[in-house]
Order: C-alpha cells, then structure tokens, then sequence
C-alpha cells in the first residue's frame, strides 16, 4: 500500500474518531510501514509520515498519547519519527 491510500483509510478512521468527539485519544504509532522495515511490506516514506501527522492534528481537536510501538529499520526510524512529529506540530497541508 502506497502513502496516498494509507492516508485515504487514514482519513476514514480519523472521521470516526473525531465524530466519537473523545476527550483524549491514544495513538500507537508503528514505523514497521515504513519502506525497508524488515517486518513489514509497505512503503511509506517521511513524508508520507509527515503528512500524516498533519491529517491527525486537523482532524482530531482533543489531547493526544502517542505511544511508539514499531520500526525496526533504525536507520530509518529517527527521520521518520521527526516527520511524523513536524506533521503533529506543524502547519502543513496534505
């Protein structure tokens, strides 16, 4: 699966969530999608992270936990995780 349709489901999943209207949501964000993660087969790149991030701070107006729980590329797992968190933080659009 490609960033583009991640983000579509992504964009699903965030819908619910946001109509739900939680008070805090908790996040556990597995970098094993990332391209070259020798446990999985996806191939999400930084900026596919990024972008995500920046799905999940628009849609989602309550607190959140993000709990790391996968990414075994560790050449990879540091950029990604800082795209990831730019996303969260930054004022980006899709």
């Amino acid at each position: 699966i490609d960033g583009e349709r991640y983000r579509e489901v992504l964009g699903r999943a965030l819908k619910r969530v946001a109509k739900f209207d939680p008070r805090f949501v908790v996040i556990a964000l597995g970098f094993d999608t990332a391209k070259n993660d020798p446990t999985g087969s996806w191939n999400l790149s930084a900026r596919d992270f990024e972008l995500n991030g920046a799905m999940i701070r628009q849609q989602l107006q309550c607190p959140l936990l993000i709990v790391q729980e996968g990414g075994y590329r560790t050449r990879s797992l540091g950029i990604n995780a800082r795209h990831f968190f730019q996303g969260l933080t930054a004022d980006i659009s899709p």
